[in-house]
């Protein structure tokens, strides 16, 4: 990417900021007496830097581009996934109330930041309204914005304060000082839950003994092991902190095959040959659930996955949240009627993608959050025996570090069908390795064994993509008789340094159709002239 394009695109955001500021300016509402409680992890968990006894700089350089691949993304003990944010203090309706920092990927600086977070509980179908206050510790902060833009937030900032009005649910990310990546901070607010009041419930269903209760504290495990359970509630309550305990030096590529738990490839159907940190495999009606952490730090790279289903009936996951993981975060794969909800995901490691849905039926992906170092939401169809379709991903912000935010990504053995991204955003993506293979909102086929036919974006809005915002490829060279159709892109709203890719293919037995309705690139309605194309036979293209 040309220096100056990038010079030119950050004078753009600065003066838009300015202008958005000085014509639209915040007005702080009063607050209504909400009645708000905050998320807040266990003090043996959660520590300072102080007491870590490193900078800032030390520990977001530990995911530097400049490091060996297996020193970048290698586990470390010294101090967990989740941190006293260093950057912010903050106070919710007039309350003070915690600030988490974890370690997330800039690929702009092919090196590490830390994102900082705070999670608040308003009363279920409540009218509320609370101010937000964020004051910079060791940040200087100007130019306030609150993005997505569809949640009509605007914020002051004086004296090193940030202010809010925050009226309704929602994800909530702030930027500062030119819309920077480096000290992003995203409020989650989300409604109360009556923990003692659910898992009385869940007993009362299932029976004391299919319910499985960790309570406010640390826990270490070497991993947690499912098969065949049916019925059964795991629940994390606010607080639970869980830790995969570290096994496997895994130092280079070598490594990675060299140690085998030989009752693992039996306890899953993805033909993985050790356990992933928490496996269900086989199971049918179960839930895991609760405002308590996975924190995959430990680990070194690719010594487990995170979060896997497979061959589940009847799941429902949410609230939860996946920190740093060595390899994919969540998968489900030849899964059926599964339900995620609230779920987050924050990673700084190569492969670490986020949600991963894989030949699975009838899946719905709802209010989550991730900022990982790869895919973030991702459809695809490996080897096996079962489509993808029916899946929809809807309210979700994807802040991409490396590769794609949203889409059919990579893998295409089988038919995918029917995939919908909806009321979702993209905060920044700054990946440019491979144009492509990589974008924002993608279609991308690496693998051409099935075919895609319906998938639909719409209401999206992308605040800065420093590559392609959109991208519909087949990347197969050697594919043949591949379909790609019923791709519709709708009410798109984005800003990239690079223009949107709609391919061709070379062999007239692939066929690429893609419908653009209400597509507005840099603040210009996108039609014919304004896409590039790359070979423009076999490939039709309709505008409205």
């Amino acid at each position: 990417m040309s220096s100056l394009i990038k010079y030119f695109y950050s004078i753009v955001t600065v003066i838009s900021i300015f202008l958005n500021s000085l014509f639209n300016p915040a007005v702080i509402s009063p607050e209504s007496g909400a009645d708000i409680s905050f998320l807040q992890y266990p003090d043996e968990a959660i520590i300072t830097l102080e007491e870590a006894g490193i900078t800032d700089v030390e520990l977001t350089e530990r995911a530097s581009a400049l490091l060996p691949e297996y020193v970048q993304s290698g586990g470390y003990d010294d101090i967990n996934g989740i941190i006293v944010s260093p950057y912010y203090t903050a106070k919710a309706g007039g309350k003070d109330i915690p600030v988490y920092a974890s370690v997330v990927f800039n690929r702009t600086e092919d090196t590490g930041a830390l994102h900082s977070f705070s999670e608040i509980y308003v009363e279920p179908d409540s009218d509320f309204s609370f101010n937000i206050s964020l004051t910079g510790k060791t940040v200087k902060l100007n130019n306030a914005i609150v993005l997505p833009s569809t949640l009509g937030t605007q914020a002051a900032c004086k004296d090193n304060v940030v202010t809010a009005t925050i009226n309704k649910t929602g994800i909530y990310t702030f930027l500062f000082n030119g819309a920077e990546q480096h000290y992003g901070y995203t409020l989650l607010v989300r409604e109360k839950v009556d923990e003692d009041a659910e898992i009385a419930e869940y007993i009362e269903k299932y029976g004391e003994e299919k319910v499985i209760v960790l309570d406010k504290g640390v826990y270490e495990y070497d991993y947690v092991n499912f098969v065949g359970e049916n019925d059964m509630v795991i629940y994390l309550r606010e607080g639970a902190y869980v830790i995969a305990e570290h096994l496997y030096d895994i130092d280079c590529a070598e490594d990675e095959n060299k140690y085998f738990e030989p009752s693992a490839p039996g306890d899953n159907s993805i033909g993985l040959t050790r356990y992933p940190f928490l496996n269900f495999y086989n199971c049918n009606n179960l839930t895991l659930t609760g405002r308590g952490v996975i924190d995959l730090t430990r680990l070194d790279r690719r010594e487990r996955r995170g979060v896997v289903f497979t061959s589940c009936n009847n799941i429902n996951v949410s609230d939860i949240k996946i920190i740093n993981s060595p390899e994919w975060s969540f998968i489900s794969y030849g899964c059926t009627d599964l339900e995620i909800e609230n779920v987050d995901i924050i990673g700084n490691r190569g492969n670490c993608d986020g949600f991963a849905i894989c030949n699975s039926h009838n899946v719905t992906v709802d209010n989550c959050f991730a900022r990982v170092a790869d895919d973030t939401f991702e459809v695809k169809a490996l080897g096996g025996s079962m489509d993808s379709r029916n899946i929809t991903f809807s309210n979700c912000i994807a802040w991409g570090g490396y590769a794609r935010c949203f889409g059919i990504t990579g893998e295409v053995n089988k038919m995918i069908s029917d995939v919908t991204f909806r009321d979702c955003a993209v905060v920044y993506r700054d990946g440019v390795w491979d144009n492509n293979r990589i974008g924002s909102l993608v279609v991308v086929a690496e693998q051409c064994n099935g075919g895609i036919d319906g998938v639909t974006f719409e209401n999206i809005e992308i605040f800065r993509d420093v590559g392609r915002a959109m991208l519909v490829k087949i990347y197969d060279e050697e594919a043949e008789n591949f379909e790609v159709k019923n791709i519709t892109y709708k009410n798109i709203t984005y800003t990239s340094y690079m223009p949107s890719k709609i391919a061709g293919t070379p062999s007239d037995t692939n066929t690429v159709q893609v419908t653009l309705e209400n597509v507005t690139a840099n603040g210009h309605k996108l039609n014919r002239p304004s896409l590039l194309l790359n070979s423009g036979r076999y490939c039709d293209i309709s505008y409205k």
